[in-house]
């Protein structure tokens, strides 16, 4: 609501203000704001370092499991032979043929969890891979806002 002057309808009070800047913030505000950018971005990246770091250490955990495992079918495996070469010493064919194809059959499985083992091995992420990507991404970021 304005008071009207006499003269003809213009404002009798009239509000005077600094000249604005458009679109322009203070210096105060920009650092503010960058401090704080730059703080959430520094968390984010740290978050996103631990999610990698558990992820690679789940896949290699997995891979680990599968050659422990390999390792122990590999013991009943060395087991069963020295059982399949006293028999075949001691009595004729039918037990040791029997311990033997046993013995084959577990060293199959030994190599089946070893080559799924060093497939997982290999094909989990490295640590930091990601972390990498998005430092340079905001690199760039960065250098854009500052040029504009």
């Amino acid at each position: 609501m304005s008071t009207r002057s006499e003269n003809g309808g213009s404002p009798a009070t009239e509000v005077v203000s600094a000249p604005s800047l458009a679109g322009q913030r203070p210096l105060g505000t920009v650092m503010a704001s960058a401090v704080d950018g730059l703080r959430t971005l520094a968390r984010k990246h740290l978050e996103l370092a631990k999610i990698e770091a558990s992820e690679a250490v789940s896949v290699r955990g997995k891979g680990s499991g599968m050659f422990a495992a390999a390792g122990v079918v590999a013991m009943y495996a060395i087991g069963f032979a020295a059982a399949a070469a006293a028999a075949g010493l001691a009595v004729v064919l039918p037990v040791w043929a029997a311990i033997l194809i046993v013995t084959a059959l577990l060293l199959i499985v030994a190599g089946v969890l070893v080559l799924i083992g060093r497939r997982t091995m290999r094909t989990a992420p490295t640590p930091g891979e990601r972390i990498r990507e998005t430092v340079k991404e905001d690199a760039r970021w960065a250098r854009q806002q500052i040029s504009r």
